[in-house]
């Protein structure tokens, strides 16, 4: 029903992040001619993000994604197709959250439109430094609405936690609920604490921070894409029904973290001894449960994120270690990098630097 189900499918990595700057100076990782070639090879004419590998649908992930690369490289003509494509493609009606995908080739072109929280927390945050980049209070204000939004209808208690759901339906059962950490996209929530309800999102963060540094398993004691979370009991648990799977969701983890100022030394050294612990050439998952590794190695992405995050130990240059957006098989795989390369500059958001430290 959501991304990650394709995912699977993909040899692609997973990262997450963007930070306000103009990058392309010397010795940056993401320079200009990254995006001019992003620009050629996923987005289209009229502002939609082309999954390349995967049917050449959209996802409002990959909006949020191209939203925030925009600002990034301050092109805001693209930008504002991007964002008029997403509302009156993906906006949903009586909230402003948007359906979790489009299909060139099927008719309705949205035939689901339950929503997916990490695309919307992407929008927002999107919204939120354009707005500021550019002096248009009314993306920020969109962003608003997408945060109240997002408090009222995915953030709900299980037990004494706030937890963050993956989605409007399909998550939630009087006994447990389901969680994806990689969807706790750290900075965003701080801009919806800056701009929405302080203090649910400020337990929203702290709550998923114990959620991800509790719900780590097997033998490089990682996250799994999917966990669960019940009432009366502190531990999370690996979801029922899921492949007990460190993979393309949870490997963003790290990065998301490492942007927000949020990555403990604990946390840290977790996830470089997994990324140090391949000998060049990491799976693009493993089982928590069985030690299990993918019969493929990781796409370039995976690197991007070890890079970005400071977590793999790459011998030679800044340059050549980085992986390029030319060596990106798809759309999904080229996100990632760039995500990572624009992290790895150190762009620091206001939004970071401001609330960083409170969490």
């Amino acid at each position: 029903m959501f991304p990650f189900l394709a995912r699977r499918r993909l040899l692609q990595a997973a990262a997450g992040g963007l930070c306000l700057g103009v990058p392309g100076k010397e010795g940056k990782a993401a320079a200009p001619s990254d995006w001019s070639l992003y620009k050629l090879r996923y987005v289209s004419s009229d502002g939609r993000v082309v999954d390349s590998g995967n049917g050449m649908q959209s996802h409002s992930e990959g909006q949020g994604y191209g939203m925030l690369f925009a600002q990034a490289f301050d092109d805001q003509d693209v930008f504002d197709r991007m964002f008029a494509w997403t509302e009156r493609t993906l906006k949903r009606q009586g909230d402003a959250l948007h359906a979790w995908h489009y299909l060139p080739n099927v008719t309705p072109h949205v035939p689901d439109t339950n929503n997916a929280t990490d695309g919307d927390l992407l929008i927002a945050l999107a919204l939120v430094l354009a707005g500021r980049r550019w002096g248009r209070p009314e993306l920020e204000a969109s962003a608003r609405d997408i945060y109240a939004a997002l408090r009222k209808r995915v953030v709900v208690t299980v037990g004494r936690r706030a937890v963050l759901l993956p989605g409007l339906d399909g998550f939630a059962w009087p006994d447990h609920a389901l969680v994806n950490a990689s969807y706790y996209i750290m900075p965003s929530l701080m801009a919806a604490a800056e701009l929405d309800d302080r203090s649910v999102w400020q337990n929203v963060i702290r709550d998923g921070m114990d959620l991800i540094r509790r719900g780590r398993f097997g033998r490089w004691n990682l996250p799994p894409d999917w966990m669960q979370v019940s009432p009366g009991i502190d531990m999370p648990a690996i979801a029922r029904g899921r492949p007990a799977r460190f993979s393309y969701d949870a490997v963003r983890v790290p990065l998301y973290l490492q942007w927000a100022g949020l990555l403990d030394p604990g946390l840290r050294a977790d996830f470089q001894r997994y990324w140090n612990g391949w000998g060049g050439t990491m799976p693009a998952w493993v089982n928590l449960q069985t030690g299990e590794r993918s019969p493929y190695d990781a796409p370039p992405g995976f690197y991007a994120v070890g890079i970005g995050a400071g977590l793999l130990d790459m011998p030679g240059t800044r340059s050549m270690a980085f992986p390029s957006m030319a060596q990106s098989p798809d759309y999904y795989s080229a996100s990632l990098t760039l995500l990572a390369s624009l992290v790895m500059d150190g762009l620091a958001s206001d939004i970071v630097q401001r609330d960083g430290g409170m969490f």
